[in-house]
């Protein structure tokens, strides 16, 4: 059970600041773990109010154990190589990589929590919100509509952003949790015909939770030049590249979960100044913020 996998996790990080545990505690910060374990016994919190509708904690319930589950096999795992280190340098690397994973742990509860803050709003007569994650493909019913209360105002925000006479290439970026409706808006938008009229390529692409190089790259040649022929993925980064270059295109990057995965794949969208666009959904904000940094910081947020 997720409350029970809560508690376990919970009793984990509480060992690394006993006496014993001194040697561990010195790669992280104790700041960190008393954080986490304060997030930890929110979700605690929440599990235990039964007030809440019984299909809806299911549906949470469910995410919070995946979550927690794989969350506490990777410090365990991190944790245990540290005694194992017979030298000073590979101990402080095993230190460091406990003190990443544990930034890591505490991000993925940290949104589990925003989740838990926005079903609370939901139960208290605020903004409806649709819990069950919605497809992330283009081809199945994320156009239905089903748009929730202020998507209106997002969409003229993007639509702005998207035909203004900035030159250089952008990234908008939408953010927000699962099910709450970015799919929809970012479909919406690419499918405006006053939009795509202003456009010489356009391709949609979702990359979702595990991060498939390849098939995003298929995906965008099918699109742009309808050539999908056996490459190597040096070969199809060149023919991506190649194929938006001097154009104006519009790319929609559904559902990305890490920055890793927008490094790898920034590359082969050339900056022409020609006003072309990229249109950008993930469930964290860091990503968006990420990807935003360096060339145009516009984040619409779907809370």
């Amino acid at each position: 059970m997720a409350y029970a996998a809560l508690s376990s996790l919970i009793y984990t990080l509480k060992q690394l600041f006993k006496p014993n545990e001194s040697l561990v505690c010195q790669c992280c910060t104790q700041q960190h773990v008393e954080s986490l374990c304060k997030s930890l016994s929110a979700l605690q919190d929440f599990l235990d109010d039964t007030t809440k509708d019984i299909e809806t904690l299911k549906v949470v319930e469910k995410r919070i154990r995946n979550v927690i589950y794989k969350a506490e096999d990777r410090i365990d795992s991190s944790l245990r190589n540290i005694p194992l280190a017979d030298h000073e340098d590979k101990r402080k690397k095993a230190c460091r990589s406990f003190y990443e994973e544990l930034l890591k742990v505490e991000e993925k509860v940290y949104f589990l929590n925003k989740e838990v803050m926005v079903i609370n709003v939901n139960k208290h007569g605020r903004k409806s919100v649709e819990l069950a994650t919605t497809s992330s493909s283009p081809d199945k019913s994320t156009t239905e509509e089903n748009t929730i209360v202020g998507m209106e105002d997002d969409f003229n925000t993007i639509l702005d952003r998207l035909i203004s006479q900035t030159n250089e290439l952008t990234v908008i970026p939408i953010f927000g949790m699962g099910g709450i409706g970015k799919t929809t808006l970012a479909r919406k938008l690419y499918d405006d015909y006053s939009i795509r009229c202003r456009f010489d390529k356009h391709a949609w692409v979702t990359i979702s939770e595990e991060y498939n190089e390849r098939q995003m790259l298929l995906k965008i040649i099918s699109s742009i030049t309808g050539n999908d022929r056996e490459m190597s993925n040096d070969q199809l980064m060149e023919t991506v590249y190649r194929g938006l270059k001097g154009r104006r295109f519009l790319i929609v990057i559904d559902d990305i979960w890490s920055a890793k995965a927008w490094d790898q794949m920034q590359r082969i969208f050339p900056n022409d100044d020609n006003r072309s666009r990229i249109l950008l959904t993930t469930r964290l904000k860091y990503v968006a913020d990420y990807v935003s940094y360096l060339i145009f910081r516009l984040i619409v947020s779907l809370f």
